[in-house]
């Protein structure tokens, strides 16, 4: 064999898996992107992780959410957030949030958000600090949450965090 045949089939057992792997990385940055409701800003993705089965599946999205979006929603709250209702990129009732809470989260009340963020996050594998960045957000004032069918989104500002955790 000739030296160009062996780079020529080096170089294709290299870029092969690599291209495969960054279209399936941005594949997944476009889909978790657009469940984002439009008005809230995004600079870039974090995180993204989870699991998933046949027809089911959990996980975590994170972004960094930019500056612009959390100066407004430090400044307006829950007058900015109202308009964060539908999902940017798919526009049907699976994908719309429920209206938007200010943290601490309190478990357990009427609408089923009982479980908040931890299923999700558990199946993403997510960086530890991070994990606990987003949790401590939560329970402490100054961010904001919501839910969808099986969706959590949680808007933490001055962290200018974007976290959207899926279960089902």
């Amino acid at each position: 064999m000739g030296l160009k045949i062996v780079v020529g089939i080096v170089c294709a057992l290299l870029c092969v898996p690599l291209f495969v792997w960054g279209a399936w990385r941005l594949y997944e940055y476009r889909w978790y992107s657009g469940i984002i409701p439009e008005p809230l800003g995004i600079s870039y993705s974090i995180e993204i992780g989870g699991e998933s089965g046949l027809r089911e599946g959990c996980g975590a999205a994170i972004f960094r959410m930019d500056e612009a979006t959390a100066r407004k929603i430090i400044e307006q709250g829950p007058h900015y957030l109202a308009r964060a209702m539908v999902s940017r990129g798919h526009h049907d009732s699976y994908h719309t949030f429920f209206g938007w809470k200010k943290t601490p989260f309190v478990s357990g009340n009427a609408h089923g958000e009982s479980t908040g963020l931890s299923p999700g996050l558990d199946c993403a594998s997510i960086d530890p600090a991070l994990q606990w960045k987003i949790t401590d957000a939560l329970r402490a004032p100054g961010a904001y949450y919501t839910h969808g069918p099986e969706m959590f989104l949680l808007v933490d500002p001055a962290a200018r965090l974007i976290v959207l955790t899926y279960f089902g």
